[in-house]
């Protein structure tokens, strides 16, 4: 049959004439549209194999677009000329799950150990990224290719989204190889580098922190919840929802228990400064009580966000996140000579690359290191 400018246009609007027909593509020689009496259309390859011509079928029409089905049949005929059969890998790919078939072993396995926080996160970025994309693929068949394609257009508007995505899907491929749905060491994922992270973190010297107690001393009055709970943010390090959704059964002897913090539960203790805060605090002392009862599970909680923008515009602070008193802790613990293993457990990270991460050390305290170990190598080197 003479070949065509076989078009996505062409492939749809084609009808079913008085035998099967096959519309060969000009662009991909081997590679067609084959049409059926009954009106069934499949992408087809047509190639001699072992000498004999033999006629495989990738996929319907309407299940997979002309542009997949032309790089998959490009594909095809790659094997055939390396001497390889594609029937079997057409026969394997037939009985191996899709990603979006996948995607549901995968959150019933992982599910009873992820936390609910990471369960929601999990569906919602394969619900609006992953699925999309990769969904009636067969999940053995997801290539490099496919990934980087992906990855780039995705990390265009969203980076940040992108990587995380990423991630999941990365983690996915890793279990579809434990499940036996692909081979061992073939994560399409691998050798695809993540868009780097804006650094955004600061931490507060101690002039902007004596800024801070002012600012915070000023608007007492006016926000005397929102105050408490961003005092005892800085003194303890905690994340914002740790201590915002804090109930009095949590609070101990002079330490807090976080039953489900992000990495689980955990302990952390008080200091002077911080039992004074949480002693302070009005109300009863009912176990099922919160102690920020007007910002208790809120995932935006107006009182302590408006509190805190008003107090770092008051201390002239400029662009600070909450989560930014958590780097302050980490690095002045740091800076005060405390080590990042130790760090890390005030902190509840599971690795000290974590702790890292958190602990930024001020240029006075970068000199005072370099001045100490110079003056150990002079000495050192003196005759």
């Amino acid at each position: 049959m003479p070949a065509v400018d076989l078009t996505a246009r062409l492939a749809r609007e084609s009808k079913p004439g008085p035998r099967d027909a096959i519309l060969f593509d000009r662009a991909l020689p081997g590679f067609g549209l084959r049409i059926h009496l009954s009106g069934r259309k499949v992408w087809i390859v047509q190639a001699r194999i072992e000498g004999r011509s033999r006629r495989i079928v990738i996929a319907r029409h309407g299940e997979m677009e002309l542009a997949e089905a032309r790089r998959r049949a490009r594909g095809v005929l790659a094997r055939i000329r390396a001497g390889g059969n594609p029937a079997d890998d057409i026969r394997r790919e037939k009985r191996a799950p899709t990603v979006r078939e996948f995607a549901m072993e995968y959150l019933r396995r992982g599910d009873p150990y992820w936390k609910p926080s990471g369960q929601r996160t999990i569906r919602v970025y394969l619900n609006a990224r992953i699925l999309p994309a990769f969904g009636r693929m067969p999940v053995d068949s997801v290539g490099p290719e496919d990934v980087a394609e992906w990855f780039d257009a995705a990390s265009r508007d969203r980076p940040g989204a992108a990587n995380r995505a990423f991630e999941i899907l990365r983690s996915m491929m890793h279990r579809a190889e434990d499940y036996g749905f692909r081979e061992r060491g073939a994560n399409p994922c691998a050798g695809i580098r993540k868009n780097p992270r804006r650094d955004i973190a600061r931490f507060l010297d101690t002039g902007e922190l004596a800024r801070l107690g002012r600012a915070l001393d000023a608007r007492e009055a006016e926000w005397p919840e929102a105050v408490a709970a961003i005092r005892l943010l800085a003194l303890t390090g905690c994340r914002r929802g740790e201590v915002l959704n804090l109930r009095w059964r949590d609070i101990g002897d002079g330490a807090i228990t976080l039953p489900d913090s992000k990495t689980g539960p955990r302990t952390v203790q008080l200091g002077e400064a911080a039992r004074a805060v949480v002693e302070a605090l009005p109300g009863l002392r009912d176990p099922d009580a919160f102690l920020f009862p007007n910002n208790a599970g809120r995932r935006s909680p107006h009182n302590v966000v408006a509190c805190w923008r008003a107090v770092c515009h008051d201390a002239r602070l400029g662009r600070l996140r909450l989560h930014d008193l958590r780097h302050t802790a980490a690095s002045h613990a740091v800076m005060s000579g405390e080590n990042l293993p130790l760090v890390g457990k005030l902190l509840g990270h599971r690795r000290h690359s974590t702790t890292a991460g958190y602990a930024h050390l001020a240029d006075h305290h970068l000199v005072e290191a370099v001045e100490k170990i110079g003056s150990i190598i002079a000495r050192a080197m003196k005759p």
